[in-house]
């Protein structure tokens, strides 16, 4: 009941009741003492009345002995009327009559007592019953001889007693509505009133203004409480200040950083320019150099075929190999570097075309028998023969997966060195969709048993130029962006790269593409698994 309402009501509800029990509780005693006064004076007006009703009787000569019966008459006198009881008429009348029934019990109870009174409020009179008892003394016990009994009302009484319970009313409201009042003030001044500036100040402060401070000064807890409050707002202004001096200064620093960014892209894109044109101009040159080569080396060994071959002949072939094997080096990293460069440069057409995963890994299989033969390396293809088609770029997909195809066969041991025949497996399969509503993926990996990476170098191995083991890298040959390459053209088709190995377990690397690459500029789906 007392939820949602303010403080200032509470306390008045709550105290107020209070003052108005502890008033009413001061009130009640004064009031009873006022009707026993009233009925005291009753009883002497009963007893005067009674000894004048006793006299008349006197004067007016012997009567006669009571007979018993249960109708005593009213007798009249003098304008009192009262019945004279015997003990047989009282005892007979006590079942009609509860007044003389117990007036006759307390008579035998105390013999000491003389007379009983009994009031009760009828209406707008008081009425009164009053009873006076005779004894006489038989063998030193006192015996009841007989009972007068009185009826009368009395409208002074009832008067008397409504005017004095109006007084105490009226003073107990009066007394009720000052120690409201005082109340009032009290807790207006002390309570109330700090309570008020105090919520008023945290109102304000809710609204965001830090500068406003509480004035309360009572002298108690709540002067402290307003001191705390103004000392942590104190704080929190200081604090602001120092936020806005923060965000200003973070505010320069990323404008500084938005212009250096700006920079890197343009230089960045000059960058991917330059790759590009360099690329150009040193391929032209490098092909020529090339041909030449093939050419010396041709007449070389033609010369070395005949019998009149000079015996400089076989170094001078030596030497066209060796710059025929370092051009077409040169001619493969330069191709790599314009690959990265159109990659980076998003310039990478893609033709979505509908491939045949079964063909193209045969295909690609082919692609790399030779140098799988000449390394003494197993070939294994796992394709099963319901395999589906899928729409994607099948030229990027056989270059992301001849990358992967061309690392494995050029990182794995051969038998000589490890005692297990070197074994390079192709595999593709389709990955159900596991949540509803997602696309289905098709995932092609190439596993073989060579060395492994270890698993700080899995991200690292798509990174740019980077080479794990440069010893071995050089002894292999390697640009260090085929895999930065394969990643970036897997991002486009819509799919990514995974790779799982252990060292001394081999390594698998997998491109998991959607059954259908999205268009370009278009999200690619969630993976299924």
């Amino acid at each position: 009941m007392l939820r949602g309402m303010s403080l200032a009501r509470k306390c008045l509800l709550v105290f107020g009741g209070a003052i108005m029990l502890i008033v009413l509780a001061a009130l009640w005693a004064p009031w009873l003492r006022m009707t026993d006064l009233v009925d005291a004076g009753q009883a002497e007006l009963s007893r005067q009345m009674v000894d004048t009703w006793e006299r008349l009787g006197e004067q007016a000569g012997p009567q006669p002995e009571p007979v018993v019966t249960t109708a005593a008459p009213i007798e009249e006198r003098a304008g009192i009327g009262a019945r004279r009881l015997s003990v047989e008429q009282a005892r007979a009348l006590a079942d009609e009559d509860a007044f003389v029934g117990r007036a006759l019990d307390q008579f035998r109870e105390d013999p000491d007592l003389t007379e009983v009174q009994e009031a009760r409020f009828s209406g707008t009179t008081r009425q009164y019953r009053y009873a006076k008892c005779h004894r006489r003394r038989a063998q030193g016990d006192s015996v009841i001889t007989e009972i007068i009994v009185l009826e009368r009302r009395s409208i002074e009484a009832w008067r008397l007693l409504a005017t004095n319970t109006a007084f105490l009313a009226i003073s107990g409201l009066g007394v009720m509505l000052m120690a409201l009042l005082v109340f009032y003030v009290i807790t207006q001044r002390l309570i109330i009133g700090p309570v008020g500036a105090l919520r008023e100040a945290a109102e304000r402060v809710r609204e965001g203004n830090l500068a406003v401070r509480s004035g309360v000064r009572t002298g108690d807890e709540f002067e402290q409480l307003s001191d705390t409050l103004n000392s942590m707002l104190t704080d929190m202004q200081a604090q602001q200040d120092r936020l806005r001096a923060i965000n200003t200064a973070m505010d320069l620093k990323l404008h500084e950083l938005a212009e250096a960014n700006m920079s890197l892209h343009q230089a960045a894109k000059v960058k991917g320019e330059f790759l590009a044109n360099v690329s150009h101009e040193l391929r032209t040159p490098l092909n020529s150099i090339n041909g030449f080569a093939e050419l010396l080396l041709e007449a070389a060994k033609n010369e070395a075929a005949n019998p009149g071959t000079q015996t400089n002949v076989a170094k001078r072939t030596k030497y066209l190999e060796n710059i025929l094997t370092a051009g077409r080096g040169l001619l493969a990293l330069i191709n790599s570097l314009l690959e990265m460069a159109r990659v980076e440069a998003r310039k990478v057409e893609l033709r979505l075309e509908r491939v045949n995963l079964r063909d193209a890994c045969e295909g690609l299989l082919g692609l790399i028998a030779p140098l799988a033969d000449h390394k003494g390396v197993q070939l294994k293809l796992e394709v099963p023969e319901d395999m589906p088609l899928i729409t994607t770029d099948g030229k990027r997909l056989q270059q992301i997966v001849f990358n992967f195809l061309s690392n494995a066969v050029k990182f794995v041991e051969p038998a000589e060195k490890t005692g297990r025949t070197p074994t390079v497996t192709l595999r593709a399969e389709r990955l159900v969709a596991t949540d509803a509503g997602a696309d289905e993926l098709v995932r092609i990996s190439v596993i073989d048993n060579g060395p492994g990476i270890p698993s700080e170098d899995h991200q690292r191995v798509f990174e740019k130029f980077y080479q794990r083991d440069a010893t071995h890298t050089r002894e292999q040959g390697g640009t260090g962006l085929g895999l930065a390459i394969s990643k970036e053209l897997a991002t486009m088709l819509g799919g990514e790269i995974q790779v799982e190995s252990e060292v001394g377990r081999g390594a698998m690397f997998s491109v998991i593409l959607p059954m259908v690459c999205p268009e370009p500029n278009q999200p690619a789906p969630a993976p299924a698994a």
